[in-house]
């Protein structure tokens, strides 16, 4: 009886401890309307990536405005072994190509990446202008 009941314990612990051999990932959505976002079912899983992404959110100039309407996109960057969400970004992507965006769930300070960051992170998140 113990060793089914102790098979009956360590078997959801096994099951988890295998689902959280995956590492972070970033993954992209867009606002179906103004209370639901929709991910990709895609994501970018590469270390070497999800790092570049966040070099240049951190290495990106604040700007004086304040964000109008809902972003173009969100970016979270999840760790699912830990369940938890590392990063949330919020772009807006103006007529001109040129992509804003704020930090966090409601996140109040607006930056700016550069011409060539922003490029990269196209590159990176796989949009379009």
């Amino acid at each position: 009886m113990k060793r089914k009941l102790l098979a009956c314990l360590f078997a959801p612990l096994l099951l988890l401890a295998a689902c959280g051999e995956q590492g972070r990932e970033l993954v992209v959505g867009t606002y179906k309307n103004e209370e639901t976002v929709v991910f990709s079912e895609t994501s970018v899983q590469d270390e070497a990536d999800i790092n570049r992404f966040i070099e240049i959110v951190e290495a990106s100039a604040p700007i004086e405005t304040q964000m109008e309407g809902l972003p173009d996109y969100v970016v979270t960057i999840n760790n699912p072994a830990e369940s938890t969400m590392e990063l949330m970004v919020n772009i807006w992507i103006d007529e001109e190509g040129d992509m804003q965006f704020t930090r966090g769930l409601a996140g109040e300070d607006a930056f700016e990446m550069s011409p060539a960051d922003a490029e990269e992170v196209r590159d990176l998140l796989q949009i379009e202008e």
